[in-house]
């Protein structure tokens, strides 16, 4: 399973974080985009983003942010 990690302060009220992806995810996409927006965070919310329970708004970014990293990537591979 990919590894995630999740800071205490979004995890207030476990003692320790529930060691599931989709958890996790879930717990990250309610303060997306304060949290979450790295590359591999993105990649992981956008191949599962049909599993959370999110808003229409926070569904479209996850999509946009993806689409910036992929460009990001797209750029740098072109220099090489």
């Amino acid at each position: 399973m990919e590894k995630i990690k999740i800071k205490k302060e979004y995890v207030w009220d476990y003692k320790k974080p529930i060691n599931d992806l989709i958890w996790k995810l879930q717990r990250i996409s309610m303060f997306f985009p304060s949290i979450g927006t790295d590359k591999e965070t993105i990649e992981l919310l956008y191949q599962n983003r049909d599993k959370l329970k999110i808003e229409e708004g926070k569904y479209i970014l996850i999509g946009l942010y993806k689409e910036l990293w992929d460009d990001k990537s797209k750029k740098k591979n072109k220099r090489k």
